[in-house]
This record gives C-alpha cells, structure tokens and sequence, in this order.
C-alpha cells in the first residue's frame, strides 16, 4: 500500500482506512486430506499516518465487512474457475462459502491464483488480456461520507492475488483500501493562543445534492510475469463516478484522544476539545478519520460550533461567547495529491486548521495556500 510524505505544513491525509488480507485458521475440517476444504480468511490493515512506515494487516474484527467476492484460477484457466466471483460470508469466527471446494479434487493442477475484494457484490468481474488481468466490481456507498462506525461498507481489493504451487493451503488474501480519509486536526495561532481557549463542540461536513461523490466502479490491474512466477499490481483506479442525490450532513464525532494528544484537551464527560492558551503548541484531532471516494468533486463545507472562553487573574474560565459556527469551505486546490485532486487512495490526509485572530487559516501543502473563516 501506498504512503505519502509529511510536509512541514500539511494540510495532510493518511488513509490508511483500513486494508484487508486473509490469514490463518480457518480450515473448517482438517480429518485428511479428502476432506480438506479450501478455506479462506481475513485480515485487515491499520490505519497509519502517512508519514510513517506501513505496520501491514491486522486480523478481521467485528465491524469489519463480513463478506468478500472471491476468484480462484487453475492453471490460470480464465475459461474454468475453481471460483467464479464465489461469494464468502464471515460465520461465527469462520469464512464459509457454499458449495463446497475440495483441495482433493484439483491435485492434477499446477498452479493457482486467486483475486478477491469486498464486501460481496454481484456485479464484479475479472477479465484477462494475456498476463494481464483486470478485478473490478461497482461500489454504492450508504453516504457520501462514511465514519469509522461504517467499516463494514467500506470497500477493498486484493493487493496481489495469492498464488499457490499446491493443494492445501488457507488462502491469505490481503485487501487494499480503494477509498481516501481524512482527519481534522485543531490548533491554535501564537497570538490567538495568548488571549483565549477555543472550546470546540461539534464538527460536522456538509455538501450540497447532486454535488458529493457517492458511487462508480473501482478496478485494478494485475500483471503476471511467467518467467519469474511472480505478480505485479496496478493502482487502484475510479470510474463513472455517481452523486449522491440528497445533502450530505455529516456529524464527525467526538473521540477521547486521550493522554498525550495532548493531556486534559479532551472532555470526554461533555464531549469537548479545548485548544488555546493552554495547550499552545498542541495539535489535537477531532474525532476519528472519515472516508470519501478520490475526486476532485469532493469540496464540501466544514463547520465547526465553539465556545470562547479567557482566564481570569485567578485561573478561572469565563465564557464570553457560546455556540459560535464557523464554516469553512474544502477545496482540493489546498492540497497537492499525485493519485487525485480529491485525495489519494489508501491514505488518510491529516486536515489541520490552525486559528488565528479573525479567521481559521486551514494549512496548505507545498504551495501553502490558505484560506480561512471569519469569527464572529
């Protein structure tokens, strides 16, 4: 999967939303080896930031998508599949698929490959031009903008497909997110941080109908080298893009960063964040990461309802202003992606607003453009 560089002023995103990858266990006989099935299971991969070296794949958790769409090749026959967009559902702490494929019946076979994505849908195909083959399959999301509560929607595909000299073995897919994330980071300018404490409330994205991406097909190419036995994957691609017809209304909810992000910015009892005078050279994200489809079509509106509080001589907190909202609209001229204009894929981009007196300037890329939101 593909990182992207921190830069010293990002307006960043590291997806990393989440990969997955079959691993381990889940044989669901193993009496011999006429009985054998040939079973699968799933990992998926940590969200990391972009900066940071890939830590590889996780096992499946709830919450996860429970099924996948799996192709299996013999002797990379495209005309007779061992399985043919089979779908696969997660039962108990088992993969299972019906009928059943016995490792027994296919020993007269040399090789294996098989390409896999989820979560199941019967549209997908897998097509083939000499040694190269090409996975794509449709995606609807349920909104334009889904959270970390939405896994289970999110879509993935095969890194590589797993490709096996023998009968026998669990079949370890490792799945790549096809979607982008972002995550909204707050911090306040030097002079604004010596006046007053920001006490952030509710962040919410918003977008008008007919604008927010929503659905289309995602695809990816994989090339097989016969001499070296080995294959190659292309990047993950987006066509015939749809919009989603309603508004997009999005909530990004509150998380409890904890110790460190930095200590006590986070009021987990009144679902707050402080940033301000307090935590002056802090950056603290709001919430967890959301995830959208890579387009430049992407440019919805961030709005962000505060309280403004200062210190007396005494250290206590005064509010001089409640329930602010300030709104600031995304555009994918702030960044500077070399997937898409709206994002790259498999990463998640770190948006990080720092405030600063009579507007929040949202931190740029490269070029460092900015813009900003006037407080009341």
């Amino acid at each position: 999967m593909k990182r992207i560089i921190n830069r010293k002023f990002p307006l960043m995103f590291s997806l990393a939303l989440s990969l997955f990858s079959c691993s381990n266990e889940d044989f669901l006989t193993t009496q011999s080896d006429e009985t054998k099935v040939v079973s699968f299971s799933i990992d998926t991969d940590v969200p990391e930031i972009a900066s940071k070296a890939a830590d590889g794949y996780r096992d499946w958790a709830t919450g996860d998508p429970t099924t996948f769409g799996a192709y299996g090749l013999y002797n990379r026959k495209m005309d007779e599949k061992l399985f043919d967009n089979q779908q696969v559902t997660r039962s108990g702490s088992a993969w299972t698929y019906s009928p059943l494929k016995y490792w027994a019946d296919y020993t007269w076979c040399e090789t294996f490959d098989f390409f896999g994505y989820m979560p199941y849908n019967d549209g997908a195909m897998l097509t083939q031009d000499e040694n190269v083959y090409t996975l794509s399959f449709p995606v609807t999301l349920s909104d334009a903008v889904l959270g970390d509560a939405n896994k289970a929607n999110i879509p993935l595909i095969c890194h590589l497909p797993i490709h096996k000299d023998k009968v026998g073995d669990v079949i370890n897919y490792e799945m790549d997110q096809v979607l982008t994330g972002f995550s909204l980071q707050f911090k306040m300018g030097t002079e604004m941080a010596e006046l007053r404490d920001f006490v952030i409330k509710e962040v919410k994205i918003t977008g008008a109908a007919d604008k927010m991406p929503n659905g289309g097909t995602v695809s990816r190419t994989y090339a097989y080298t016969p001499s070296t036995g080995v294959w190659s994957a292309g990047d993950v691609t987006w066509s015939s893009i749809t919009k989603k017809a309603e508004a997009v209304n999005y909530t990004v909810p509150f998380v409890d960063h904890g110790e460190g992000a930095p200590n006590d910015a986070y009021d987990a009892t009144n679902s707050t964040l402080r940033v301000g005078y307090s935590f002056k050279d802090a950056t603290s994200q709001w919430g967890g990461n959301f995830y959208t489809i890579p387009s430049s079509d992407f440019t919805p509106t961030i709005s962000v309802k505060y309280d403004v509080t200062v210190k007396d001589e005494l250290g206590n907190y005064i509010k001089t202003r409640e329930n602010i909202t300030s709104t600031i609209e995304f555009s994918s001229s702030y960044f500077n992606f070399t997937d898409y204009a709206g994002g790259s894929v498999g990463k998640v981009h770190p948006i990080v607003v720092q405030i600063v007196p009579s507007y929040l300037y949202v931190l740029a890329d490269a070029d460092q453009r900015a813009s900003w939101m006037i407080i009341e």
